[in-house]
């Protein structure tokens, strides 16, 4: 039974890592859905900035959970023209109180206060991709997908690497 257990334990872990599962559309999709507090945002939210990095995570995923305080100090101090955002995968609408709190709790213990949105019908071409958690894609401020997915947990200077070379590279 103990070896039951560790092996669905480490199989779980292991579905947090991955590879991107199909061709990366090229732009992110027109969106109307609500940030984890119930506000309604919008994909306007891309125009406000040069370059957005998405975290797509989930939150029964330990590499999604653990990076968090990483994302958290990247949030309070992105470099200017940019922002940070994260989409909650396995919230199911915003009467998923169970796993909205969760969210909140994770959050809350990792002092990551950036924007985070509940995932809406339009995205799902987006993110029915993923078939790995985390993945980070960026987004310029048309909407369009920049760069590669990150797929798998990552620290702060790797993000901050991304960001800087994908900044050199637009216009």
């Amino acid at each position: 039974m103990k070896k039951s257990l560790l092996l669905i334990a480490i199989a779980g872990t292991l579905l947090c890592v991955g590879a991107w599962g199909w061709a990366m559309p090229a732009n992110f999709p027109d969106f109307s859905t609500k940030t984890l507090d119930g506000k309604i945002i919008t994909n306007a939210l891309f125009s406000e900035k040069k370059l957005t990095m998405v975290n797509i995570w989930t939150t029964w995923c330990p590499p999604c959970i653990n990076e968090m305080p990483d994302l958290g100090n990247m949030g309070r101090a992105m470099p200017e023209g940019t922002q940070l955002i994260g989409i909650i995968l396995d919230v199911k609408g915003s009467n998923d109180s169970k796993t909205i709190d969760a969210a909140k709790k994770i959050l809350s213990w990792a002092e990551a206060d950036f924007i985070q949105i509940l995932p809406s019908k339009e995205m799902e071409f987006i993110l029915g991709g993923v078939d790995a958690i985390p993945t980070t894609i960026f987004v310029d401020f048309k909407s369009q997908i920049v760069g590669q997915p990150l797929v798998g947990a990552r620290d702060e200077k790797a993000y901050r690497t991304e960001i800087d070379k994908l900044l050199k590279s637009m216009p």
